[in-house]
This record gives structure tokens, C-alpha cells and sequence, in this order.
């Protein structure tokens, strides 16, 4: 697994303490996080206005990803890395805040969602993952 360094410099990012603070806890939790949330985590280390321009720059370069909710909040995930993918279909759990990947949509609803204009991006399913709806 790539460093948080590693993974900045990839994506011609200067590496500096903030930027290393939270693609760290990107990469620990593997959880998407909204701005409120991740401010509220590291609100010691830095101003929510240096964490929103953390989280666009990541989103810019494609570190990240914007993902939807069904509340109007957008969360930031670590990004998939596969740039092949037709559609960022998600599923997010409600309760443990975990994000998933789902593979890509059929080709011919592909076609059919285009042909009606409707935005593919950020897709996102809500509901519960099997460790939290035991």
C-alpha cells in the first residue's frame, strides 16, 4: 500500500503537514467523511477553511471523491484508483459510515440514464452494511 507521501507526490502534490493529516486519515479508516466531520476530527490541527481546501485540491487531482447523500451533505472518499470505471456507483453505510465501491451499472441503463440527461456522477446507495444490520 502506497504512504500518504507516496500517494500525494503521485499526484504532483506538495506534501505538507495539513495535507498529511488528513489523506492519513483517509487512508486509516477507510471511511468517507463530509466537511463538518472531518473538521470536527482534526479541528486542533487546522481551520475548516484549510480543510475544504484540502478536500477540493484532493478532489481536483483525483485522490478523492464526491459522494452524494440522500440528506444534501456531499462526503469525501478516497477514490478508487481505477480510472477504467464507466460510473462512481457507491454504497454507503448509514450507520458505520463506510463506503464501498459497487460495480459498474449494465451498459444498455448506462445508455438509457444518458439518454434522459440525468448526472451518472457520484451514484450513491444508502442503507446499512452487513456488520451494522446484525
Amino acid at each position: 500500500m502506497k504512504t500518504p507521501f507516496d500517494l500525494l507526490k503521485n499526484h504532483e502534490i506538495k506534501p505538507n503537514t495539513n495535507r498529511m493529516l488528513v489523506i492519513q486519515h483517509f487512508m486509516d479508516d477507510h471511511k468517507a467523511h463530509s466537511l463538518c466531520t472531518l473538521h470536527e476530527l482534526l479541528k486542533d490541527q487546522m481551520d475548516r477553511t484549510t480543510v475544504y481546501r484540502i478536500l477540493i485540491l484532493f478532489t481536483d487531482k483525483g485522490i478523492l471523491q464526491k459522494i452524494p447523500c440522500s440528506d444534501g451533505n456531499i462526503l469525501f472518499a478516497l477514490n478508487s484508483g481505477n480510472s477504467e470505471k464507466k460510473n462512481n456507483t457507491h454504497f454507503r453505510c448509514k450507520c458505520c459510515q463506510k463506503v464501498e465501491n459497487l460495480p459498474d451499472l449494465p451498459e444498455e441503463y448506462l445508455q438509457r440514464l444518458t439518454d434522459q440527461k440525468i448526472n451518472l456522477e457520484g451514484i450513491a446507495f444508502e442503507g446499512y452494511c452487513m456488520d451494522c444490520s446484525q
